[in-house]
């Protein structure tokens, strides 16, 4: 029951990225009034687990010393991922809700290809995160899977959007979504064939997700979040800290 649990949450929060696409197959644009929210509330609920949940449970389990270097290597990683990658919302929601007239179709599916890349390149860490939350705490998984899936709806928004407008049908659009959205349950499978290394591994991979976590909430989701609709991602903000806290007390 346990190992289907543990596959279960990532994968649900993985296909939130087709949730997306769906929903902008069926209304043909992007909601572009819940989107700051969205990424508001992964935003903070995101920002409290990492300090208040996933940080002191890799001390607990291992020590500081893994537990800085897994929180640097996934700072790092997240880095190296944004570098290789374009910014996954700049480079898909930048262009409601005309996405992109003025560029010709071909150009339009060069973008979404590359944007695809990105998402699935996103959710790899996303989805560490979340493997190694479940091994040492369902709660902590379940609230890491939560954050990320909040967050993976208006990507699978944008990047269903960018194929439509580039002449695709909407099966294709939604069925690539779900492609990179899957990438999120794979490196959570990725995390957890690991945890058999002991404590000090648990430790550095706990750490990791929350650096990697950390990296892509401060250089993507609020920035993005802030320059769409600053009052509505302070809302969506202040409500995720405010969920996750409760969470955590509880």
């Amino acid at each position: 029951m346990e190992t289907a649990q543990n596959f279960a949450i990532p994968l649900l929060s993985g296909l939130a990225t087709m949730l997306g696409g769906l929903s902008a197959a069926v209304s043909g644009r992007l909601g572009a009034g819940a989107v700051p929210v969205l990424l508001g509330l992964s935003s903070g609920i995101g920002f409290v687990v990492v300090f208040f949940d996933i940080l002191p449970e890799a001390v607990r389990i291992g020590s500081w010393i893994m537990t800085a270097a897994g929180f640097t290597g996934g700072i790092v990683f997240g880095s190296i991922t944004e570098k290789v990658f374009p910014q996954v919302l700049d480079g898909g929601l930048s262009s409601r809700p005309g996405w992109e007239r003025g560029r010709r179709r071909i150009d339009l599916l060069r973008t979404g290809y590359l944007f695809a890349i990105g998402v699935a390149a996103h959710n790899l860490p996303e989805g560490m995160a979340v493997g190694a939350g479940l091994e040492a705490r369902a709660e902590l998984g379940i609230l890491l899977a939560t954050a990320i899936g909040l967050h993976n709806i208006p990507e699978g928004m944008a990047l269903s959007g960018v194929f439509m407008a580039g002449g695709k049908k909407p099966f294709f659009s939604v069925a690539l979504a779900a492609g990179a959205g899957l990438i999120l349950p794979a490196g959570a499978l990725i995390t957890q064939t690991w945890f058999s290394a002991g404590p000090q591994m648990i430790a550095f991979l706990l750490a990791m997700g929350a650096g990697a976590l950390l990296y892509i909430i401060i250089n993507e989701l609020l920035p993005s979040s802030l320059s769409m609709h600053s009052r509505r991602a302070r809302f969506g903000i202040a409500a995720g800290v405010a969920v996750s806290l409760a969470f955590s007390i509880a």
